[in-house]
């Protein structure tokens, strides 16, 4: 696994760690009163993380056609 690949994972399990402390926290899973802390950082963490997995396999697929 490669280092690009591991920190996209980490980012999405915190992610997923954040969302599921913020639903057992709330019982909800999004919050208004709490939109600048917990959803900030669930969102944050979720897009960064699935970008760069995402980008990760388009440039490994790249890269393996030339």
């Amino acid at each position: 696994m490669e280092k690009t690949e591991t920190i996209s994972i980490t980012l999405i399990i915190i992610g997923l760690f954040i969302l599921l402390h913020h639903y057992i926290i709330s019982q909800r899973i999004a919050d208004l009163k709490d939109i600048l802390h917990h959803e900030f950082l669930e969102a944050i963490f979720l897009t960064a993380g699935m970008t760069l997995l995402i980008s990760n396999h388009y440039n490994k697929k790249r890269s393996e056609q030339k």
